[in-house]
Parts: C-alpha cells; structure tokens; sequence
C-alpha cells in the first residue's frame, strides 16, 4: 500500500494516530473531517482534532504553528486559537508529522452564511477580526519564525511556465497583463505592515451560536505574520463585493485604515492566491490539484 493509498484509508489512519499519541477508547472513533492538499484532519467525540501533514511543506507549516499558537492564546482573546495538545513530528506512519488539538466548537463561517438570510452583520464580524488580528504587535511575538513565501517574481515564473500548456493564447495574454498591474501594485506598495492570519479564508472562521452570534475562534494559522494587510481579506473576496464591501466598511468604521481602491487590489491580490495554490501543486506533485488552481485562476481573471 502506497503512501497516498494509506492516507485515503480512514482506519489506517485511525489506528496509527490511536499508537502515536496513546489514546483510550474515549478517543474513538475517529472520523475524518476534512482533507485538502497539505493535510488530513480526522477528529473524534472526545473533542480531539489530529491534522496529518501530507507532504514536506505542511510539516514545515505545522511546526511553525506549534511554535505559534501557544504565543497568539493570550493575544486573540475572547477568539480563540487551537491548543496543541501533542505533535510527533515524524514516524514511520506518519513521515511528515501529525499535530493532535483540541477541538474548538461551532459552525464554520460557510455554514453561518447559508442559514443566515443577512450577510451585513456577519461580514461586519469578520471585518471586525481582521482588525482585532492586526492589533497584534512584532513586540508582542518576540523570536516569530519568518513564514517560508517565495518571492513574487519565482510565483510567477514557475507558474508561467505551466499556464503556457494550460491556457490559451488570448488567455496568456490576460494573465500577463493581470501580472504587469500586480507588480505594479506591489512597487507602490500598501499600507505598513500587520499582523495577519495568512489564509483567512470560509472554512478557518468559527462561530458561536448558543447566545448571541460571535466569532469563536480561527483555525490554520500556520501562514501566520507580518505583511500587507489586504491579505486576510482576499480569501473572503470569494464571498463576493456584497460581502466584501460590508466587511470593509465595518473594519474602516472601527478604526482601520485602507486606502482607495481597496476591493481593487483585493481582487488583483485573489488571482495570485490562486497562482500560489499552483505552484504549491506542482512542487507537491498534485497534478489534479493544479488543474483545479488554473481553473480557479481563469475564472478570477474572467478568462473563459
């Protein structure tokens, strides 16, 4: 059995991380949860969340959480931040590492918005976090280990190379002009830098809902740290301008500061995520992956 077959099979799974971190019964059984193409996540009733890094770079990442978290606990309150509550970095089961968390409880920021038929008040909630995260300090996170981003330039030219084969003519054409107005972008530059969640995205924003509707917690912070600020709103842009523009218009009213053209270069920012997610393909070896990632690209762009 394959590495990747092992993976895909739940009760392999199951019983490697019931040895790695010595688990009872009131453990069991494990289900898994999510899996995307940097990790597995399986959880249990005991309220036990076990992310099993797929490949070199998630270990990477999920070490560089494990230094953080602890960090961000007493800096993100009353949001709260996964507990780790064990991590084996590498085994023969596991050669890229598993990392065992305490679950924190409530919905998605996905499953809020289909039951909700207003999206103001949950866009503004979001806005309001970003906020929160970017009043974090460099002084607060003495000794922060830099997060492995390549430069702009490599992006784009590895991922060049793959869009010549994938897309067409006119295609190409669009995607290089989008990438001439990026890097102009880049040379003005944006506001200072902040701290930043890395990839705030749907799936990473929890909610509690037993009382009055508040964010609860984040997950995933392995991108965590200083950089423009546009980031954390650029994975929300595919929630669409609606929820964007009420997202921004509740950040701005509690203080934050944008500048003009803030959805424009939200979305000028959302087709490199997309050419990021690319290249993390290719270099992973996920070639199913990468078609979803030009797709996602094409589409951002208005290419088809």
């Amino acid at each position: 059995m394959s590495l990747t077959e092992q993976f895909e099979d739940d009760n392999v799974l199951a019983e490697r991380i019931r040895r790695t971190f010595d688990l009872g019964d009131s453990a069991l059984p494990l289900r898994r949860i999510g899996t995307g193409f940097k990790s597995v996540v399986m959880g249990s009733p005991a309220g036990l969340v076990f992310r099993v890094a797929l490949n070199g770079k998630a270990q990477t990442g999920h070490r560089r959480e494990c230094d953080l978290l602890s960090k961000l606990k007493p800096l993100m309150l009353p949001v709260q931040v996964p507990e780790v509550l064990g991590y084996c970095e590498a085994s023969e089961g596991f050669p890229y590492g598993v990392m065992m968390q305490r679950k924190i409880e409530g919905p998605n920021l996905d499953s809020i918005l289909k039951c909700s038929p207003r999206i103001q008040p949950v866009a503004a909630m979001t806005g309001e976090l970003v906020l929160a995260i970017q009043a974090i300090r460099q002084q607060d996170l003495p000794g922060l280990i830099s997060a492995e981003t390549p430069r702009p330039e490599e992006t784009w030219s590895y991922a060049h190379a793959y869009l010549k084969a994938a897309l067409t003519s006119r295609e190409l054409r669009n995607a290089e002009a989008w990438w001439a107005q990026y890097c102009r972008d880049l040379e003005e530059g944006g506001p200072d830098h902040r701290f930043q969640h890395g990839d705030l995205w749907h799936e990473h924003i929890l909610f509690n809902t037993a009382e009055e509707l508040r964010v609860a917690g984040v997950l995933d912070l392995e991108h965590a740290g200083f950089g423009d600020p546009i980031l954390d709103f650029v994975p929300l842009m595919r929630l669409g301008r609606k929820y964007m523009t009420c997202m921004l218009e509740a950040y701005q009213a509690k203080g934050g500061e944008f500048g003009p053209g803030a959805i424009s270069r939200i979305e000028l920012h959302l087709a490199y995520r997309e050419l990021g997610g690319l290249c993390y393909c290719l270099e992973t070896g996920d070639q199913r992956e990468a078609q979803i990632c030009v797709e996602k690209f094409r589409t951002v762009l208005s290419l088809g």
